[in-house]
């Protein structure tokens, strides 16, 4: 406790002179306080014949779930090692400031062009999205063919008001085919905890509520029944049920046997099937309810099988089935009857290629699109009913695609969304009949000339000869002699293929002189189903090696330089520069490790009370079996951990973030510490009210934005000067 007194005392000092005379501080490691320092207290952890000294293990709930589901029952010494490293945090940043309300002033000037209006078409209405200026959350509208007053369907700005979180699932809202009803998912901790609420649009009367639900749901065309995805007691997406919305009454449809499986559901696009998807990351399996006859058992189109993929939608009154089966790694286009769905009679109608991964379809009455990607670019291909097609062109080096989701079944056009790093999302509608694509102009805004940027794709080589892609936005005619700061981002797992979006964050670093650039490293999809499935498990370090070919690439084309680079990463990105940052410390000048899994180790050991349950276990390996700890154990960054001269880092978590446990940032920053024999800043913010995106809302967003290149502008510039790690450091 004396300690943490001291702590106390001293943070408020510290802030009140930083903010009379912020430059001023760099005068020495006084002017900064001592971080907290945590006790070390050697237990021993592991399990599956493992055993190891965890000298900060105590900093884990032991009821980690009772806490997910009430944040403030959080052990109290937890607490105060939360609260004060944030305390430190604050402090370390409060000279910071000054720029972060720059930084955020940008962003909030550019962020009218973040996302376009696409307005989608289904039956008598046009269906959008929108934020409207100063407002927090995008409201959900429609408004009639025929004309007519806009209608306003979901408002989060109300339905959050008085709460301090608030998010919509990410499979966004539902609306009943008839037009009728209105449903969405909202979570109200952060906690991915969700509320099933269903409105009737014209009277605004709540039809019906399911809480505690994983998310995803599927309303019958009619209004008449839903179906959604419940959880079991650790969270895990389990069972699927459906109700009577006339009569309230509730059936159990399905429960998943096995704990690696998970569950999903939509609706295909017709909406003639609900679609009930149970997967882990080696196979899957498809059942089917008809609209027709929605009291029905569902039906199994395919039993699962080691190595088969494949997921199902309906055209031309058959079904369509993508899957990898029969070595397709990259996926096929397959076709069946619905009388007889099983692999023993799917027949092709688009062939497997290598190396051009088919990631959706978008089936229409009258045309199929699907998006693929190819040589790490996003694409979309035009089928027509006679099997002619047509690929669609996109001008950029790099950039982004989005398409709407519930585009109606008879539509004569797809609408779609096209972006860039430096050009704002663009609304496009291509024609079904002949291909052509109809533009529409980027937004703009006084304070944003687009031709001031400059997009360029290079490629790195990997240590295995693999040439690894890289996206770099600057400004155009930027000399390129190695001074700049290069803030470089990655993912790199899951097969999640990282787009080239406009991010008015990105603009604002760009505008105070520095390179943005993506790395594609192998762990996302970029380039195929080999791009992730070759780093899977125990070949998980070739994601980290990817990452510091692409940094030392571009230090090599005088980009930037060794220690001018700030690497940033959210969850299992975060995994990514929590591990660079124990391999390379002295190539970073800092490290954003945003909700960072950075503990797989000893988060997999506990798999079976984790709700990321045996589903992860084919992602990051099996600690059951003594190769996949081993492998493990030799790239998990907290594992990795070891006295060495460690650049500024900051973390971040959530108490009641259930993906990944507030703990591994929070003992992965205070280990660092407690090893770093280097006088950078290391911090963690761990927040109580929040999910696993960060704090909810656009101007909680924007400061976050702002707040993480502040560090980095700082970090880059090495601004902190000697910062003091423990007691008695000068």
């Amino acid at each position: 406790m004396n300690s943490r007194r001291g702590f106390l005392a001293g943070s408020a000092s510290a802030i009140a002179a930083l903010a009379l005379r912020p430059w001023r501080a760099l005068a020495g490691a006084a002017r900064w306080p001592l971080p907290p320092q945590p006790p070390r207290i050697p237990t021993r952890v592991g399990r599956f014949g493992h055993a190891r000294i965890d000298d900060y293990a105590w900093l884990r709930p032991k009821d980690w779930l009772a806490v997910l589901r009430e944040p403030s029952s959080l052990d109290a010494p937890i607490r105060a090692a939360v609260e004060a490293e944030n305390r430190y945090a604050d402090a370390m940043l409060a000279p910071t400031q000054r720029l972060q309300d720059v930084l955020a002033a940008r962003i909030a000037e550019l962020e009218p062009l973040d996302q376009a209006r696409l307005e989608v078409r289904a039956g008598d209405h046009f269906y959008s999205t929108r934020r409207a200026e100063g407002s927090e959350y995008a409201a959900h509208l429609r408004r009639p063919v025929s004309g007519g007053p806009e209608q306003v369907l979901l408002d989060p700005n109300l339905e959050s008001a008085g709460g301090a979180y608030y998010a919509l699932h990410w499979s966004e809202p539902v609306r009943s085919h008839d037009g009728r009803l209105f449903a969405w998912s909202e979570d109200r901790v952060g906690s991915g905890q969700y509320t099933i609420r269903v409105r009737e649009i014209d009277s605004g009367r709540m039809v019906t509520e399911v809480a505690s639900a994983y998310g995803t749901f599927a309303l019958s065309p009619d209004g008449r029944w839903l179906f959604w995805v419940g959880r079991d007691a650790v969270g895990r997406a389990a069972s699927i049920h459906r109700r009577d919305l006339a009569s309230g009454r509730d059936a159990l449809l399905y429960e998943e046997p096995d704990a690696g499986f998970f569950l999903l559901m939509r609706t295909t696009a017709s909406g003639r099937y609900v679609v009930m998807r149970s997967y882990n990351g080696a196979q899957s399996e498809v059942r089917l309810v008809s609209m027709d006859a929605p009291e029905s058992a569902p039906v199994l189109v395919e039993a699962r099988a080691p190595g088969l993929n494949y997921d199902v939608d309906d055209w031309n009154g058959r079904l369509l089935v993508l899957t990898d089966a029969d070595g397709a790694v990259d996926f096929k286009l397959m076709q069946a009857d619905i009388a007889a769905p099983g692999k023993a009679h799917w027949q092709p109608l688009v062939k497997h290629q290598a190396g051009r991964l088919i990631t959706a379809i978008h089936p229409f009455r009258d045309a199929l699109v699907r998006e693929e990607w190819r040589d790490a670019h996003h694409r979309l291909v035009l089928m027509r009913r006679d099997g002619g097609e047509r690929e669609i062109a996109f001008d950029e080096p790099a950039y982004a695609l989005r398409v709407p989701v519930a585009q109606a079944w008879d539509a004569d056009a797809l609408v779609f969304g096209y972006q860039s790093p430096r050009l704002p999302e663009a609304a496009r509608r291509l024609s079904l009949g002949d291909g052509v694509v109809e533009t529409s102009a980027h937004a703009t805004v006084a304070a944003y000339d687009p031709a001031r940027y400059e997009v360029r794709r290079l490629s790195a080589r990997a240590g295995d000869g693999a040439e690894v892609p890289i996206t770099v936005l600057m400004r155009k005619g930027a000399a390129l002699d190695g001074s700049a700061p290069l803030l470089l981002y990655a993912y790199g797992s899951y097969g999640a293929s990282v787009e080239a979006r406009f991010q008015p964050s990105s603009i604002a670093l760009v505008d105070q002189g520095w390179v943005y650039a993506i790395a594609h490293v192998r762990g996302g999809a970029e380039k195929g189903t080999h791009w992730w499935r070759s780093v899977l498990t125990r070949r998980k370090r070739t994601t980290f090696t990817d990452f510091i070919a692409c940094a030392e690439h571009l230090v090599a084309q005088d980009y930037t330089a060794p220690r001018r680079i700030v690497v940033r990463g959210m969850s299992a990105g975060g995994l990514l520069a929590g591990a660079v940052y124990a391999m390379r410390p002295g190539l970073w000048g800092g490290v954003i490790a945003e909700v960072p899994f950075v503990d797989p180790l000893n988060t997999m050991e506990h798999f079976d009370s984790h709700p990321l349950g045996v589903g992860a276990i084919p992602i990051w390996g099996d600690p059951r079996i003594p190769e996949d700890h081993a492998a493990m154990q030799a790239w998990a960054p907290y594992e990795q951990l070891g006295p060495a001269a460690y650049p500024a880092l900051l973390a971040t978590g959530s108490v009641a973030d259930e993906r990944v446990g507030f703990y591994e940032p929070l003992k992965f920053a205070v280990k660092a510490r407690a090893l770093t024999t280097a006088a950078r800043p290391i911090m963690v913010r761990i927040a109580m009210a929040s999910g696993h995106a960060g704090d909810s809302g656009a101007s909680a967003a924007r400061a976050q934005e702002a707040r993480l290149y502040a560090f980095a502008s700082w970090a880059a510039d090495d601004r902190w000067g000697t910062v003091p790690q423990r007691p008695g450091d000068d």
